[in-house]
């Protein structure tokens, strides 16, 4: 496999084994380390570029124009698939993670695609003296967007990241509160710092901190003040929203933020270089397709790579960039319920998925690749090929999964080799929903599970979703740049560690959570690569209740008037300096 090996080169190539974790973030290109033994630090100021980085993404076809210097103007028509759901940073886990850190700031972000790239922004330093402490130097003059709400301009500072832990800290469903309730020692502010410090090593602590889904920060006058920031928001990120246009159903509008602090490193010019960001609700692909094909939209996420490649092959004036996604369809058992608090029952269904079929059927062999509780595009930290293709794993054997339900219905007095279940899902093309399910119903069934379809609307499936309201569903999932949030959806409390979403096979064997948060306290790569391995095993051999299907490669169409598109996963969505040669 020979995209898995290149993944596996660059972590090698570009980290020192000898190099201690303490603050990593680890993505498809391996960790990132911090400091050198002994502890270290980050003092530069600079951001690199925003373009596409080195290994991260490459042109599927035509020629992504050059970045060259940007110009101010123009907005950006954007393109939204499905409800955005709350902007409230401190629970929000829907499709609007990926527009908060337009008009919210973080503390510094590492991206997990390009280990070299960070984007200090409140802070404009790090340092981390120990593998607990971590000291931010806050930036002044982040400054707050006029807004509605009555949150004075004024520059952010230390006490706002206080404020918002205080927040997460007190408030039950908080996303962080995975991190903050087994992770978090301290935090304090001085004038210019904020301090933070952990329990013990934990290796993902600065990807946590920087990513859009739990580490956009407002400013503390929205719990001082009791505003409700579902749907409105201030905070001093490049945009604001223009009032009145935020749909929780999924469009938006954003103009540029007249205060933001950054300006361009070539040009000098003030950043955002958009005047605004319009994203329409748009659900169906065709329509998508026309909408772009006419300028109405100025991306579109292909099929697939032929189809990318037809559309810049018709037309000069497009290109295309290939991506690995990090994100996957799955499939969901809820322990707590019956027959998934069989052990038996999950390890069937282990065995009935041949994600090969998925992969060559939805995107292509070679455009994608079948995934383990970890995905392949963490590179080291997933099983290759071989490796999940065994008894004790993944293999696909549908005599197996009968052999197991009968043994299950002899056990409860029942006989025969099938068992009814009722399975959820969403009515959605989003990630190729649509495309996975007839697949997926027909392996299952001639596996031995009698399905009953429970078909249900995006809204009405998510709400379900998060409250664990399931016996076992067909699961769109976030964008997951490490192994810990894939691997947390098989502990007793979740990916979130409040129990919303998902119940792991942790709740029935304690040991799967063991193992999970003993992977956690690496700090040497080779020892976090065992321990996130040893991790799946604890789940597979007790039939792990979360299981992706495949990951894939992404093909973006973009008119060649879009420049300097970022393409860092994650990390990319709080900068600012894209630009439109209109």
């Amino acid at each position: 496999m020979a995209e898995r090996s290149y993944w596996e080169r660059i972590a090698q190539n570009r980290i020192s084994r000898r190099r201690l974790l303490a603050g990593t973030g680890v993505g498809a290109a391996g960790l990132i380390v911090a400091a050198a033994c002994g502890g270290g630090s980050s003092k530069n100021n600079n951001t690199p570029a925003a373009g596409t980085p080195s290994g991260a993404g490459t042109s599927a076809a035509g020629s992504a124009p050059a970045a060259g210097p940007g110009k101010s103007g123009g907005r950006y028509l954007g393109v939204n698939q499905g409800a955005w759901g709350t902007i409230d940073p401190i629970v929000s886990v829907g499709t609007a993670t990926g527009i908060m850190p337009r008009f919210y700031n973080t503390l510094l972000s590492r991206s997990n695609v390009d280990p070299k790239f960070v984007f200090y922004d409140m802070a404009q330093s790090f340092e981390q003296p120990d593998e607990v402490t971590y000291i931010f130097h806050m930036r002044p003059g982040v400054k707050i967007a006029p807004n509605r709400l009555g949150i004075p301009e004024r520059d952010m500072d230390a006490q706002d990241a206080v404020r918002y832990f205080d927040r997460i800290v007190a408030q039950p469903d908080a996303i962080l509160r995975k991190f903050t309730v087994p992770y978090l020692d301290t935090y304090s502010a001085t004038a210019d710092t904020f301090t933070l410090k952990t329990k013990g090593a934990y290796a993902y602590t600065l990807s946590t901190l920087g990513r859009a889904l739990g580490g956009c920060i407002p400013p503390r006058e929205t719990y001082d003040n009791k505003i409700d920031i579902k749907s409105d928001a201030a905070g001093a990120g490049p945009f604001m929203i223009k009032a009145g246009t935020y749909q929780e159903s999924g469009s938006v509008s954003l103009d540029r933020n007249p205060n933001y602090y950054r300006k361009d490193d070539v040009t000098g010019t003030q950043l955002p270089f958009y005047d605004g960001i319009d994203v329409a609700l748009v659900t169906d692909v065709q329509a998508r397709k026309t909408g772009f094909l006419g300028k109405q939209l100025y991306d579109y996420t292909a099929q697939d790579a032929k189809e990318a490649n037809d559309l810049v092959n018709g037309n000069s004036s497009l290109y295309a960039v290939k991506s690995p996604t990090y994100t996957y369809i799955s499939f969901t058992m809820n322990p707590t319920k019956k027959p998934w608090d069989d052990d038996r029952l999950r390890q069937a269904a282990q065995h009935a998925l041949d994600r090969q079929q998925f992969v060559d059927l939805i995107v292509g062999n070679g455009e994608g690749h079948p995934d383990g509780l970890v995905p392949w595009t963490t590179g080291p930290y997933s099983f290759t090929d071989a490796e999940l293709n065994q008894d004790s794993r993944q293999k696909f054997d549908p005599q197996t999964s009968k052999q197991l339900i009968k043994a299950y219905n002899s056990a409860n007095g029942a006989s025969g080799d099938t068992i009814k279940v009722k399975i959820s899902y969403p009515v959605s093309d989003i990630e190729f929903h649509n495309k996975h399910l007839p697949i997926f119903l027909q392996q299952v069934k001639a596996a031995g599970f009698d399905v009953q379809e429970d078909a249900q609307d995006f809204t009405g499936w998510l709400g379900n979703y998060t409250q664990v309201n399931y016996d076992a569903s067909l699961s769109l999932n976030q964008i997951y740049e490490t192994p810990e949030i894939s691997l947390d959806w098989q502990k007793s409390t979740g990916p979130a560690g409040t129990g919303q979403f998902d119940i792991g096979v942790g709740k029935l064997h304690p040991e799967v959570d063991t193992a999970i948060n003993y992977s956690k306290q690496a700090t040497t790569l080779d020892d976090l690569v065992t321990r996130i391995k040893a991790a799946q095993d604890a789940a597979y051999k007790v039939g792990a209740g979360f299981l992706p299907i495949m990951s894939w490669y992404t093909y973006t169409n973009y008119w060649n008037f879009a420049r300097n598109i970022p393409n860092l996963g994650d990390t990319g969505t709080f900068l600012s300096n894209s630009w439109l040669a209109l």
